[in-house]
């Protein structure tokens, strides 16, 4: 099938296909005839494919260029994240240049954001929060809404939002269309759809799609944890992994202590200011930094392609966001892996994990001390080959010197201070433990 089967114009299609974009996704496919057609529409697709086009090009083709100064937004798309909402608010530059569109989140740009409303939109992109404040202040006006769009309903509100979403929706007119999208469906996202969607389409794509990963259950002693995933980041050698962390002092202890065993690690969490989050992801997606450690909140909506691994590295509560996290990986047609980090005692709820979401996952074992050692070597020469030229020209005459002496004993020093000092350290931090017993 394609775009011109769905009903788009074909000024549409051909702004698709200047992308590279040429035929729809599942969730495409179903969701975009309806919502062309101005109804209600439940989307139920997994992250990364292709909701965000399945609710914009539809508000693309409804709504007219207009110029009016401070004119009320017709259109409304509420995201749970600011990542999220800046990366939906891209995706309306490129494929609605004729709308205005202004991103609305927390964190920062506050009297700007305002003024940018006040000025006149067309679409407002959205976190709940923000959006909320905004409705209380006068400054965001919902009266001439006529599309509303959830995006990631699931995670909006299990992050606490239900009441500013209510809120929000509340303020719209009752003609309005309503769209909502999710990659799983829980009890209080079941009721926000009956309250608010007139007679949905449903877009079901999540039976029919693949699970693009390998699952991989790995038995862990507790306090060996760190050293373990490091372990296996050196074994896996990824591209690109995500390491999710329940807490933000975990989130930035793990990143430490991971760049200090040698990984390009960095934390992305609440607490770290927008700049420095777009510089870690900046980083991360340009291969500077492999491994990103996050929570989960800082994780949702983050547009982050091409991973090849995730780590839980504690069992998320919830089988909704065990999905969400392991649904980063293996996407646009590339295998991945996730790998579960579990106690002894834990086995459990990896049965519990396994009965929620519909399959059984590998048991694996862990790297060999000498598999970890041959790891850790071949990513250091990795490393040692990547060097500037500047670099290598300084030490060429003492590397040629040690090859013609044969000190192999040098070299074979010089190794172990490199690779062997997370090992110490561990036992320094074992030491003091006992000491404190």
């Amino acid at each position: 099938m394609q775009f011109e089967d769905l009903g788009l114009s074909d000024q549409a299609v051909r702004r698709l296909s200047a992308r590279g974009i040429e035929k729809p996704t599942p969730i495409q496919e179903l969701a975009l005839p309806p919502a062309l057609a101005g109804g209600d529409v439940l989307g139920l697709a997994r992250t990364g494919t292709g909701k965000t086009l399945a609710f914009a090009l539809p508000i693309a083709e409804r709504l007219a260029s207009s110029k009016a100064r401070g004119r009320a937004p017709r259109a409304l798309v509420l995201a749970p994240t600011r990542e999220l909402a800046l990366q939906v608010a891209r995706e309306f530059a490129w494929l609605a240049p004729h709308l205005k569109v202004v991103a609305v989140y927390g964190g920062t740009g506050y009297q700007a954001q305002a003024r940018a409303l006040k000025e006149g939109a067309d679409v407002v992109v959205a976190t709940p929060g923000r959006a909320r404040d905004y409705l209380k202040r006068g400054v965001l006006d919902l009266g001439r809404v006529e599309v509303a769009v959830l995006d990631e309903a699931d995670e909006m509100l299990s992050m606490g939002f239900e009441e500013e979403v209510e809120a929000l929706l509340g303020a719209t007119p009752g003609a309005r269309q309503t769209l909502l999208f999710s990659a799983t469906l829980p009890p209080w996202a079941r009721r926000l759809a009956r309250r608010h969607l007139k007679d949905p389409v449903v877009a079901d794509v999540t039976r029919d799609e693949r699970v693009a990963y390998r699952e991989e259950v790995y038995r862990v002693p507790g306090r060996a944890r760190e050293h373990v995933l490091s372990d296996l980041l050196f074994a896996k050698a990824p591209e690109r992994a995500i390491v999710f962390v329940r807490t933000k002092a975990e989130a930035d202890r793990i990143a430490q202590g991971l760049a200090e065993r040698g990984h390009a690690a960095r934390a992305v969490h609440g607490d770290l200011g927008q700049r420095d989050r777009e510089r870690a992801l900046l980083a991360f997606r340009e291969g500077r930094s492999r491994v990103l450690v996050a929570t989960d909140v800082a994780a949702r909506g983050l547009d982050i392609p091409e991973v090849d691994l995730v780590v839980h590295y504690q069992l998320p509560e919830r089988a909704e966001a065990y999905q969400h996290r392991s649904g980063r990986t293996g996407r646009a047609g590339r295998e991945g892996t996730v790998a579960l980090l579990v106690e002894g005692n834990e086995r459990y709820r990896v049965r519990r994990l396994e009965d929620a979401v519909g399959r059984r996952f590998a048991r694996a074992e862990l790297p060999s001390p000498e598999a970890a050692r041959h790891a850790r070597l071949k990513a250091l020469l990795d490393r040692a080959r990547s060097q500037p030229e500047a670099k290598r020209a300084r030490w060429r005459e003492a590397a040629r010197a040690w090859i013609k002496a044969e000190d192999t004993e040098t070299l074979a020093g010089l190794l172990a201070h490199l690779l062997e000092a997370d090992a110490e350290r561990e036992a320094q931090a074992s030491r003091r433990r006992a000491a404190r017993r």
